[in-house]
């Protein structure tokens, strides 16, 4: 099956545990609240959910979360899975670059496809969470 052509969005970071990388890239939702509450439980429930810390920190007013992955392994078989994978997306020369920006101790593979942005323009950077690779072309298969 041929994949569709694209960008892809590589980030990179550390972090002490599945959950914690889970956490900060992916949209986390509050039980909502039960039927007994107030109209403003409920308003306030509804602005502080999705909490997304990832989609905060970089400061995006609009991501599809469909497109976006975390993959995250530790050790050395995890962190060469990661690689593995990312190798399966991209050519040689990008999975470099990428290895060559990684941060120290890094298990998690953050791809967000461009597809997420939802047709707006955005530049992605580094912060203190996560290493920000670059944009690169999907590789063909």
């Amino acid at each position: 099956m041929e994949v569709e052509d694209g960008h892809l969005h590589i980030f990179l970071a550390a972090f002490p545990s599945e959950a914690d990388a889970l956490v900060f890239s992916q949209k986390q939702w509050e039980p909502e609240p039960g039927e007994d509450a107030s109209d403003e439980e409920y308003a306030a429930w509804e602005d502080r959910n999705p909490s997304w810390p990832m989609r905060a920190e970089q400061g995006f007013t609009y991501l599809d979360g469909d497109f976006v992955e975390t993959i995250w392994g530790t050790g050395p078989t995890g962190s060469e899975a990661n690689w593995g994978y990312l190798a399966s997306l991209l050519d040689a020369d990008d999975v470099g670059r990428c290895k060559d920006l990684a941060p120290a101790r890094s298990n998690t593979l953050i791809v967000i496809d461009e597809r997420a942005l939802g047709g707006f323009d955005f530049t992605f950077r580094t912060t203190a969470t996560i290493t920000y690779c670059g944009r690169y072309r999907r590789r063909r298969t």
